[in-house]
């Protein structure tokens, strides 16, 4: 972990200086994915051409800005083209320019639109996903030492607890990144021949938490109710179910069950964590 944080540090600070304004684009999305974790930013994606006339119109008219250049200091910007790097844009289905992505270090993509955009249009996506990072960078970390199913579980568990303090803008953007990534998990775990019961379980109570960071507390109730009874909860997984059980049943106003799940959440050993997500969450709703 050590090792790879101080390569990550090492080649923020080689690459740097080209960013110290935001019109240096770099041109490796590799490099750019390293950058955005050590920086605690997202990554801005520019796929174009040199023979692209909507794309040098974007340059003339908003890249190359000082209020756009600004905003874009919040950011790792990379420019792909097209006819030089033809993998990356067949990887991520580029079949028009120009086509703006914002993405994560680990280059899932968290909004994409392809198409010409004017300058108000362009400070607006970017001011809309100009966030940090921190919060994440120890799961990201962990993530590029080694992609497995526990490492791509951390992330998905961790972008909807990040999702919880989002503006509701982008906070669907976030909780559908979260999804992609319990996707990946489910993959990874075929991969890897494991037929673990409880991490499946946990997957199944993610996918519904991010129903209920949405606010959808009703279909929170239907879908624990018809696919988990609390016999057949792992214990490791009791926590998380009694949140889920109290928070949707509080958010549709079932007041004596609400309070049943709240007692059975205040008497695991881990509950801290959980009565602060479940007020926020009751307070946003």
């Amino acid at each position: 972990m050590n090792k790879i944080y101080r390569s990550l540090l090492v080649i923020a600070l080689l690459l740097g200086p080209n960013l110290v304004k935001a019109d240096n684009w770099l041109y490796s999305l590799e490099d750019a994915k390293k950058m955005a974790i050590a920086t605690n930013k997202l990554i801005l994606v520019d796929f174009w051409a040199s023979w692209c006339g909507p794309c040098k119109k974007m340059d003339s008219e908003s890249w190359s800005k000082d209020e756009i250049k600004e905003v874009m200091d919040n950011y790792v910007s990379v420019q792909i083209d097209i006819d030089k790097y033809t993998e990356i844009a067949k990887q991520y289905n580029v079949r028009g320019i120009p086509y703006v992505f914002i993405m994560d270090p680990n280059g899932k993509v968290i909004y994409q639109h392809m198409s010409y955009m004017n300058k108000a249009q362009v400070k607006k996506l970017l001011n809309k996903f100009a966030l940090n990072t921190t919060f994440l960078q120890r799961d990201y970390l962990i993530y590029n030492q080694n992609i497995n199913s526990n490492s791509s579980f951390r992330l998905a568990q961790s972008y909807q607890n990040y999702a919880i303090y989002l503006d509701k803008n982008v906070r669907n953007d976030f909780l559908t990144l979260s999804l992609n990534y319990l996707k990946e998990v489910k993959k990874l775990l075929k991969k890897e021949n494991r037929n673990n019961i409880s991490m499946n379980q946990k997957i199944e109570l993610i996918a519904i938490q991010g129903k209920l960071i949405r606010g959808d507390y009703s279909k929170c109730v239907k879908e624990l109710k018809k696919s988990f009874t609390e016999k057949k909860i792992d214990e490791r997984n009791r926590s998380l179910f009694y949140f889920l059980s109290y928070v949707s049943s509080k958010g549709i106003n079932d007041t004596e069950n609400s309070e049943i799940w709240f007692e059975k959440l205040k008497s695991t050993t881990n509950n801290t964590t959980y009565l602060k997500r479940a007020e926020k969450l009751l307070g946003q709703s």
